[in-house]
């Protein structure tokens, strides 16, 4: 059903959804088949090497369904109650459909009966954690310089 496509994961991603996986039976039938899909044709690498356009757990993301409306939202593990609308679940055909994606990949969602199947596309990644961790990190290695505390040259 899904067209195999290339998928970039971390290590901690993976991870999760290989546990899903293991516990799926919880999930909807279009969820599990696109959980199966994932881990089949999914190349996995450390945090520290996902491009930053990648879509990671918690990265949040613009989106669109076939010719729709942009879509903003957070990719997350499991439900956000407080944040109703902002939030996407792996646990959703959406949420886990996205992740792994970068800007600009599509992917053909199937649809109930006979109509064609909807057109996910990634639009932008507006934030994504790891970048965000790598950024923080070479800011402080910069910001990082020595300061002269004391010079015995000034002592004579």
């Amino acid at each position: 059903m899904w067209k195999k496509q290339k998928c970039t994961l971390t290590s901690k991603d993976i991870t999760i959804l290989q546990t899903m996986y293991d516990r799926r039976h919880s999930l909807a039938d279009s969820v599990h088949e696109l959980l199966k899909h994932k881990l089949d044709n999914a190349i996995v690498v450390f945090s520290e090497d996902i491009d930053a356009k990648t879509v990671t757990l918690n990265t949040r993301v613009r989106y669109r369904i076939g010719d729709g409306q942009p879509q903003t939202a957070i990719i997350t593990q499991g439900r956000m109650d407080g944040m109703v609308g902002q939030c996407l679940s792996l646990g959703t055909v959406r949420g886990l459909a996205l992740l792994g994606l970068t800007e600009t990949d599509e992917l053909s969602l199937p649809r109930q009966g006979n109509t064609a199947p909807d057109r996910l596309v990634v639009e932008a990644v507006l934030f994504q954690p790891e970048a965000a961790r790598r950024e923080r990190l070479k800011q402080e290695l910069t910001a990082r310089t020595l300061r002269l505390v004391h010079d015995a040259s000034l002592m004579e």
